[in-house]
């Protein structure tokens, strides 16, 4: 099972492999969904292992390795090698493992372990050594096995646990100590077992369980108590198993399955009840199995298979039925 999240579209991948949408569909984002907004979730595709999703644009990585597009192709995201928008999907390649999606960039994973991107690249966030737009995959590394695309940067897990980081760095969120965007991939960090990129920062979980957090804290999503930016990887919490970032705001999951939130909730992200920033880590769920985030909005997979919800839902991404109101709790979709 997987949840996903897009800027104003979510996912959800059932025991069974089948995939279902909700959200905005303005540009075809949605695979076999024909208006322009989901209000509640609808199965979409079968055979489907992961899926990841942009500002406008999905990929969905079918049980057989291969991988599909559908949406927004200004920048060349969707890999086919022109910047025609797709509203059905279209396969480009095979052979894949791992996918990630930026706002209007993308990566994907291949059985050899090697990483590969396309789209928009305005400050190196493919990694590819320019900033030239690539609308057809380019070659970045080998020996990857997970990557995390952010708004306009991009972490690079490899297998010897090793994390790398390119793009946007303009508030030290790449975690080198520096402010220069970065073309091509940088080492940041060792014994890196899971990470998340969102607006401005990133998170990060060491295979001790520990979680550090670097870039902009102006909303408090470093849960440190503090609003200044991090400059340097710094340690927030332990015992983690998985961390989510969207725009301005943290999804922590402990080992024990308790979910912890903190920044910006502005939108009702943190599902905590209330529209106030929260600048300290505050335990709001138990029995939680996974996490993801968009900019605005928040998903939980609970250990029973339900799905909740929270935040934003201006474009009916968080599947509660019809009408755009916000939830600043945590409500259970109906599939």
């Amino acid at each position: 099972m997987q949840i996903a999240s897009g800027s104003n579209a979510s996912f959800f991948i059932n025991a069974q492999n089948q995939l279902f949408a909700w959200g905005n569909n303005s540009s075809y984002q949605l695979p076999n969904v024909k208006s322009s907004r989901q209000y509640l979730p609808v199965r979409v595709i079968d055979h489907v292992n992961k899926v990841a999703s942009g500002e406008n644009h999905t990929l969905i990585l079918k049980t057989d390795k291969s991988l599909w597009v559908i949406g927004n192709n200004e920048f060349g995201q969707l890999g086919t090698g022109d910047n025609d928008n797709k509203s059905v999907p279209y396969q480009i390649t095979d052979g894949v493992v791992g996918i990630a999606a930026g706002s209007d960039f993308s990566f994907f994973i291949k059985a050899d372990q090697s990483l590969w991107a396309m789209g928009k690249n305005s400050f190196g966030q493919l990694g590819n050594g320019n900033d030239d737009h690539q609308n057809k995959p380019v070659k970045i590394m080998e020996g990857v096995q997970s990557v995390a695309a952010g708004t306009v940067h991009t972490l690079i897990l490899k297998t010897d646990g090793t994390l790398w980081a390119c793009g946007k760095n303009n508030q030290y969120q790449l975690g080198n100590g520096k402010t220069a965007n970065q073309l091509t991939p940088v080492k940041v960090a060792d014994n890196v077992v899971q990470m998340a990129a969102g607006g401005e920062f990133s998170l990060i979980v060491k295979g001790d369980g520990s979680l550090w957090g670097v870039g902009y804290d102006g909303a408090g999503q470093m849960g440190d108590l503090s609003v200044y930016t991090v400059h340097n990887p710094k340690k927030l919490l332990d015992n983690v198993q998985e961390a989510a970032a969207g725009k301005g705001h943290t999804l922590a999951l402990k080992k024990d399955g308790t979910l912890w939130v903190a920044g910006l909730n502005d939108m009702g992200q943190l599902g905590n009840g209330t529209n106030t920033n929260n600048g300290q880590f505050e335990k709001i769920m138990d029995n939680v199995l996974s996490v993801s985030t968009a900019a605005y909005h928040s998903l939980i997979l609970k250990e029973d298979g339900s799905v909740w919800s929270a935040g934003s839902n201006g474009s009916g991404q968080l599947g509660t039925g019809p009408g755009k109101t916000d939830k600043n709790l945590f409500e259970q979709i109906k599939f």
